[in-house]
């Protein structure tokens, strides 16, 4: 059944790409806030200034009850640094309040943190895992760690940023042991400073059973707005070589992006299906909606129109009809594409099931959450 499915997606998704025409709304990621207490050496985020008002709650839960999101599987939470929102509870209670009408398909909701407000992390987690799981939401916690010593102090350029995020995480193990849907993890941005540590990132990821998401930084106008910061972001060959030596070992396990990034590192291009724009939208602290979050196209603002009508315009059309085409898609690293594109796309993960057989196939499928997806 699953072979036939993606058969058929595949199919779908071509006909999709000539027509421009969306599928359907499976994950989408709001920029709560764009407030942050670190200033990152690969983001920018931060200079935004502190007074520049984020999207309110009503608008955010008004959002949220777009019938448009009928067939969400995924909402991601990110910043800026959203434990910074004082009212982050409430929106996660409206979640929970809202999905029976409004996304009756929703199985996981992940935050992005950097781990530095240990004590409403673990409050806000503690008192939210109850209620989402029984809604049968999974919490996915992924937390921002660029090194595994306080070389992460000087990527984060945040004193004692390495000992906040070890008390955050020892914590959230223990919450972990009493409660089954919550997920944890670390998300580590490869800059030149510490491309050199991520086996020591891996190895303390796996001590503490923590899931990793470990990628090249990435530059844009849009989401990091760091385009200011190249020629300081620019990899040298031993550092390309280190990752490349990285990612080809057994070491990383989520081996759909890990393959991904072994060609780019080879080549210096990426290939990969991509489904920006088509099934999954990024929305800005101050309500833009872009199909991708790496290219600078505004398909307008929520303040201008509804949710559904953003998705379904000329201008979404024309976005999803370049989708592989921009120049940004060449170089793009964003690690989490791939979940996304490719149960709709098809024809990948069967080439997977081709090469590597049924259980690869299926290790791949759960580790890489595609479940929820098929």
């Amino acid at each position: 059944m699953m072979i036939s499915k993606l058969f058929l997606n595949g199919i779908r998704y071509r006909l999709l790409k000539i027509t421009g025409k969306p599928h359907r709304l499976e994950s989408i990621s709001i920029e709560i806030t764009h407030r942050c207490m670190c200033r990152c050496r690969m983001c920018n985020i931060w200079r935004i200034p502190a007074d520049v008002p984020d999207l309110e709650l009503p608008v955010l839960l008004e959002l949220l009850s777009s019938p448009e999101l009928r067939s969400l599987r995924e909402l991601d939470l990110t910043g800026g640094e959203p434990f910074l929102r004082d009212d982050l509870s409430e929106l996660l209670r409206g979640v929970c309040e809202l999905k029976a009408a409004c996304f009756p398909e929703l199985r996981t909701l992940s935050i992005t943190t950097n781990g530095m407000l240990t004590e409403r992390i673990l409050a806000v987690t503690q008192e939210m895992l109850a209620p989402l799981e029984e809604q049968g939401v999974d919490l996915v916690l992924a937390c921002g760690m660029d090194a595994a010593d306080d070389l992460h102090d000087r990527v984060r350029n945040f004193p004692g940023a390495w000992r906040r995020l070890q008390e955050t995480l020892s914590g959230l193990c223990r919450i972990r042991e009493a409660h089954a849907n919550l997920v944890l993890g670390i998300k580590t941005t490869i800059i030149p400073l510490n491309a050199r540590e991520l086996n020591r990132i891996a190895d303390y990821a796996e001590k503490h059973q923590l899931f990793t998401i470990i990628s090249p930084c990435i530059i844009t106008p849009n989401r990091f707005g760091n385009r200011d910061r190249v020629e300081d972001l620019r990899f040298r060959p031993e550092e390309s070589n280190a990752m490349l030596r990285f990612f080809e070992s057994p070491r990383f396990a989520w081996s759909g992006h890990r393959e991904a990034l072994v060609g780019y590192l080879r080549t210096g291009r990426m290939a990969k299906p991509c489904s920006a724009g088509f099934n999954t939208l990024f929305i800005r602290y101050n309500g833009e909606v872009f199909g991708c979050p790496v290219i600078a196209d505004s398909l307008g603002s929520i303040g201008d129109g509804r949710l559904e009508s953003l998705f379904r315009s000329a201008a979404a059309c024309r976005f999803r009809k370049q989708v592989g085409g921009f120049p940004e898609c060449r170089v793009c690293t964003e690690p989490g594409m791939e979940r996304l594109a490719w149960p709709l796309e098809g024809f990948s993960l069967l080439g997977v099931l081709a090469r590597k057989g049924s259980g690869e196939f299926h290790r791949l499928i759960g580790h890489m959450g595609l479940n929820k997806f098929l």
